[in-house]
């Protein structure tokens, strides 16, 4: 019996040694990455907001944002630098989820949990990385902490229902995708812990469901979220030609790279679970992905840049990952080292995509501050260049215009500067002419007044009009 526990501590230890180096890594790529997390896409606009107005910002009424704002906030209060803030906010993403495996793994007792939450973040993740302020992350991470809340042996089973109920509130208030991961982990753990015949699974899939309903009908229909509802309301239309859909075709042509893993897992699964003959599992399980992937391809069916797609097909990790984890970790066997070692290969090769897709992000990054040193020489400090000028060298997003105002800003030797990306830049002539107190946003939030930009961070020139250059020109 001593043996087995020395033997069982061990274990855990070395997988506990794994989640903390796993998080170690994440830390370090977060602050590496930095100028490549933030400045970026959503993540640039949103960061600026804060900055800007020096408040939480919520988008889309995902309020699970709150939390990872919450550090950059307290450094703003502290008089941090720009430079010094954009790390603190690229961090603080891997800092809430890592005290979420702390949770897992220490309060709860549950290393498998803790684990999952490693796997998620990385195993089907290349550009999503680069793309923090996603909430999708969130929701799934705190579906994990949902799981391993209902795995705990609690006394009282009134505060393990209202401690799940809480969780579940804060995974759908992060990101609707949640509805997934939650009904998944709730009956996935009743079948676990033969509970079927209890009220309290129901009642928590019911809160899910109830949470689901109420989003759908209270989301207004021409807004971010109400586009994909309403496509997928058409789905009867476009089912029939879904093997010819983009969002068919993105997933399968990454099934040997990005998806490669996943697929490995998911068989290995299978087949523990039919020699455990724990076939109500197995079927929970697979009709849960295929229920997934039908949605996800329906709602995407039109496609999405790669980052926004791979991001969709995100909870696929937590579906297969977690149940693998469950069921071959917690259970002691002479082939421990085995799984270990296979477990490590699996996390390596996924920090090694993740960081071949940060050395391309920075090579962008590098072109931006080229391009910045180019600009620099002129008079003006406000520049206007035709989108696909840009797309010609680098992936170039609407926000491109917030990247470069704070790049400039942390760059040495150049002075702060903006570059608009224009599908047309002769609807932009008027700016070029006169407007010199005018910062042009997005297209969608396009005038900013100079004077009212915080000029804590940003001392951007009201002295000259914006310039339409080209890239080819330097």
């Amino acid at each position: 019996m001593k043996k087995l526990a020395y033997i069982k501590n061990t274990r855990n230890l070395e997988l506990k040694i794994l989640g903390y180096a796993s998080f170690a890594f994440l830390f370090l790529a977060s602050v590496y990455f930095y100028k490549e997390r933030i400045y970026f896409a959503d993540s640039a606009f949103q960061f600026f907001k804060i900055l800007n107005f020096e408040k939480i910002n919520v988008e889309a009424y995902r309020y699970g944002a709150i939390l990872p704002e919450l550090p950059l906030i307290l450094a703003m209060k502290l008089g941090f630098n720009l430079k010094t803030l954009t790390i603190i906010f690229s961090a603080s993403f891997i800092l809430l989820y890592f005290i979420i495996f702390l949770f897992c793994v220490h309060l709860l007792k549950n290393i498998s949990a803790g684990l999952s939450i490693v796997l998620v973040l990385i195993i089907c993740i290349s550009q999503s990385f680069f793309h923090p302020v996603t909430e999708t992350h969130q929701s799934l991470v705190f579906s994990i902490l949902v799981f391993a809340t209902l795995q705990y042996p609690f006394r009282n089973q009134l505060i393990q229902g209202s401690l799940a109920s809480l969780g579940i509130a804060i995974s759908f208030l992060a990101h609707p995708v949640a509805v997934y991961a939650l009904i998944f982990v709730i009956g996935y753990s009743a079948i676990d812990k033969k509970q079927l015949r209890f009220v309290i699974p129901y009642l928590l899939l019911t809160l899910v469901m109830g949470l689901t309903v109420g989003k759908v009908l209270f989301t207004d229909e021409n807004s971010y979220e109400g586009k994909f509802f309403s496509e997928l309301l058409n789905s009867p239309a476009i089912i029939l030609d879904l093997p010819n859909a983009y969002s068919t075709k993105f997933f399968l042509n990454r099934i040997p790279r990005l998806y490669f893993w996943v697929m490995i897992l998911e068989c290995y699964v299978g087949i523990i679970l039919l020699l455990k003959k724990e076939y109500l599992k197995l079927l929970w399980q697979l009709g849960t992905i295929i229920f997934f992937l039908i949605v996800t391809l329906l709602t995407y069916n039109k496609g999405d840049s790669d980052m926004m797609m791979e991001r969709a097909f995100m909870p696929l990790a937590l579906f297969i990952c977690l149940p693998f984890l469950k069921e071959t970790l917690q259970t002691a066997s002479r082939y421990q080292y085995v799984k270990i070692t296979f477990l490590i290969a699996i996390i390596t090769f996924s920090f090694i995509r993740i960081y071949s897709q940060g050395m391309k992000f920075r090579e962008r990054t590098r072109f931006n501050q080229e391009l910045l040193a180019k600009t620099a020489k002129l008079p003006n400090r406000k520049f206007i260049v035709q989108i696909s000028e840009l797309q010609k060298y680098h992936i170039a997003y609407w926000s491109y215009s917030f990247e470069t105002l704070m790049l400039s800003t942390i760059t040495k030797d150049i002075p702060t500067q903006t570059i608009f990306p224009a599908n047309d830049t002769n609807k932009y002539l008027k700016y070029s002419e006169e407007a010199g107190n005018i910062f042009l946003g997005a297209d969608f939030w396009l005038e900013w007044e100079i004077d009212n930009l915080n000029h804590k961070y940003f001392n951007l020139s009201t002295e000259l009009p914006y310039a339409i250059i080209k890239t080819d020109e330097f």
